[in-house]
């Protein structure tokens, strides 16, 4: 063809240059430009776009528990290691052995294991105290009862024996009155022992109060200038911290509001320490505002560090110096201390209402049977005094008396059965106060065992025997490894499109594939990476190993959501400073269309354009066009 060209070519010089020399203008010969190659879809093959999709996944435990220690000490007596299999509820390790030899106290809240045996050895006291008391009530009921029984049936002898001389009459009227003089004296004495019991137990309620106010205050205000040393939240504060900029770097507002918290638990200490109370209810009642206060602040520098940042100065974790992971291990110990201190004075309030409502009633109840007692022996008395006088007649007399006695034996019984249910009421108040007491020491105690809180196998062991840990610090995980399943993490662009149920595969190094589905999403993002979490399960999860790298491969249907709107390749759009524009192919030739791209996707871009559907997008080679450019559509 070239060839042809030039020949066609050399026959005309000879005549162009005759008419140059006749001085006439010649036309120049034009060659039709080469048609461009190009590819394109269609707008209606532009509303949805369909991608394979591959993320990096880790093989994890369904189920999986980090144990961490819950009291700060020295990890002993360890029996467990990596692939052993454990139970529910199985101790695996102490933290200084309290009931050893070896324990060290400077390691153990000393002051709060004092408190409660006092607490216990209080209850005990009183339980002990009310536990005679009671079965010394069992002992004269029954003593006072046969008495009244024997009154009664002395009585009806003689009602049905009216020979009984008057003398006799006159003796079982004053063994009747003796006998209710005697149990006049039992309800007195009753009545002061009583009220003996109940003036101790609201001495010993104040005094432990008081211990106990005095305990979560001292509580509060070490809790309070720890955390402001960890946090430097005082503005007056003289300690400086090189981590100051990572505090709260992922929410800002989570420094001000620890900030806040701090400003108002220590205004409410401030508030305690000055104050001069005038009962132990208002100084229990000040002292449950400053832990409450303090408790918040202990969760709000909770929070300000899970919103806080890693750097050169906070390292995640480290050997020496300052870490994130030990600051938050450090806080979890104090937001254990507070939620501790706020249930410790919140039952010492509860004890204060409940110790006065307990005593009113029953001494109520006893005061009432010491005055029927004193009707009944006045009546007694008034009866014998008229029995002396002769102002009745011996059946009179002796039908008064058994009256009288059988009035006093059923008066006597319901008596009895009121003290005896009010002292065993006493006796329970008092076993329950001194369980509660026991309970209490004992989780103490329980604080310094390390148990098992499902049934698994060990992966993972961070602290060896003997070494020193703190509260909220990891000791071990334990996870069930038959049950598996497959993480990963996705950006917020594919979120939408990924919904449980939706078909996956998961290649393993091996090139191995296992079926599976899309499990759970989680709806919040990573606060490092902002990407969302992603489970998958398997049909058969044999031969995947936890903690090893997959691939998780599924296909999403990416479609527009609105009239007007087109998914294209990235590079099909053409991005100026004053417009996006891209081509179509019309008449053979490239027509300019002006766009608004509203989303990219990746290697793709959401696009807002009118277009009929039968319109062909050029999607490859439009670099290379122009408007009006002859093109030619190649197919794919």
């Amino acid at each position: 063809m070239k060839k042809k060209k030039i020949f066609f070519l050399i026959l005309l010089l000879p005549l162009v240059l005759t008419l140059s020399a006749c001085g006439k203008k010649t036309v120049p010969l034009v060659t039709p430009p080469t048609p461009v190659s190009v590819q394109g879809q269609s707008m209606a093959e532009s509303l949805s776009v369909k991608r394979e999709l591959n993320y990096p996944g880790m093989v994890a435990a369904e189920s999986e528990a980090t144990i961490a220690a819950k009291a700060s000490g020295n990890l002993t007596d360890v029996k467990f290691k990596v692939g052993d299999q454990v139970v529910l509820g199985q101790e695996l390790a102490k933290i200084d052995d309290v009931s050893s030899a070896s324990f060290n106290p400077n390691n153990f809240n000393t002051n709060q294991i004092k408190q409660a045996k006092l607490a216990v050895q209080q209850a005990e006291s009183v339980y002990n105290l009310a536990r005679e008391s009671y079965n010394s009530l069992l002992i004269s009921a029954v003593k006072d009862l046969q008495q009244a029984e024997i009154a009664r049936d002395q009585a009806s002898k003689g009602r049905n024996n009216l020979e009984t001389t008057a003398a006799e009459s006159i003796k079982s009227a004053e063994l009747a009155y003796e006998t209710s003089k005697i149990a006049t004296e039992q309800a007195r004495l009753t009545l002061d022992n009583r009220e003996k019991l109940a003036a101790q137990s609201a001495i010993d309620t104040k005094t432990n109060a008081e211990l106990t106010a005095s305990s979560v205050t001292s509580t509060a205000s070490a809790t309070i200038t720890n955390l402001n040393n960890l946090l430097a939240l005082d503005d007056n504060n003289t300690v400086t911290i090189n981590y100051r900029s990572n505090l709260g770097a992922l929410d800002v507002s989570s420094y001000d509001r620890a900030k806040t918290s701090y400003q108002l638990a220590k205004e409410e200490y401030n508030t305690y320490a000055k104050k001069v109370f005038t009962s132990i209810n208002e100084r229990v009642t000040a002292a449950t505002k400053v832990a409450s206060a303090v408790k918040q602040f202990a969760d709000d520098a909770k929070l300000l560090l899970d919103k806080t940042i890693t750097s050169a100065n906070l390292p995640a974790s480290s050997l020496t110096g300052a870490s994130l992971t030990g600051l938050q291990a450090t806080v979890s110990g104090y937001q254990a201390q507070m939620n501790a201190a706020v249930g410790q004075i919140n039952s010492t309030q509860q004890a204060l209402a409940n110790v006065d409502l307990s005593n009113s009633g029953l001494l109520d109840s006893l005061r009432q049977s010491y005055e029927l007692a004193k009707q009944q022996e006045a009546s007694v008395e008034q009866a014998l005094t008229n029995l002396k006088a002769g102002n009745i007649s011996q059946k009179d007399q002796a039908g008064f008396a058994l009256n009288l006695a059988q009035n006093q034996y059923d008066n006597l019984k319901v008596k009895i059965e009121s003290q005896v249910m009010a002292a065993k009421t006493q006796m329970e108040n008092a076993q329950r106060q001194y369980d509660s007491a026991a309970y209490t020491l004992q989780s103490l105690y329980d604080a310094h065992s390390v148990i098992a809180p499902l049934a698994g196998t060990i992966t993972k062991v961070f602290v060896a025997e003997g070494e020193s840990v703190n509260p909220g610090q990891p000791i071990a995980t334990v996870a069930q490894i038959s049950n598996i399943k497959v993480q990963f993490y996705v950006e917020s662009a594919n979120l939408v499109d990924i919904k449980p149920g939706l078909p996956t595969t998961v290649v393993d190094n091996s090139n191995n594939s296992y079926a599976g589905i899309i499990a759970a999403v989680s709806p919040q993002a990573d606060p490092i990476t902002r990407r969302f979490l992603v489970e998958v399960k398997l049909g058969n999860s044999a031969g995947l190993l936890l903690g090893t790298v997959v691939n998780v491969k599924f296909n999403l249907v990416k479609t527009v959501n609105a009239p007007g709107l087109a998914i294209l390749p990235l590079a099909a759009v053409t991005v100026g400073q004053n417009e996006s524009y891209i081509f179509i192919a019309e008449n053979n030739q490239a027509v300019k269309v002006v766009v608004e791209v509203q989303e990219v996707i990746g290697e793709l871009a959401k696009v807002k354009v009118d277009l009929p559907l039968e319109a062909v997008i050029i999607t490859e080679g439009n670099k290379l066009l122009q408007p009006g450019t002859a093109l030619t559509l190649v197919t794919k």
